[in-house]
């Protein structure tokens, strides 16, 4: 199967961007697992749209180490 978020091979979990497509990617796998097609049940945009909720309350605990940046 076709999957929209490429594999990863190494991810930094005090970083919101890796914590975001960590969780984008389980999104997506649950939809694999249910039978879903990459393109026809579901976006890129729905896997991060599902997945920011969980991200969202990692970062909101009070021991999180989460950062994230502006840019370059």
């Amino acid at each position: 199967m076709k999957n929209l978020i490429k594999d990863y091979e190494n991810v930094d979990m005090t970083a919101l961007e890796d914590l975001l497509m960590v969780m984008a990617k389980t999104v997506e796998n649950s939809f694999i697992q249910a039978g879903g097609v990459a393109g026809k049940d579901y976006t890129l945009l729905d896997c991060f749209k599902l997945g920011q909720p969980f991200a969202l309350e990692i970062f909101k605990l009070e021991d999180s180490k989460i950062t994230f940046s502006a840019g370059k």
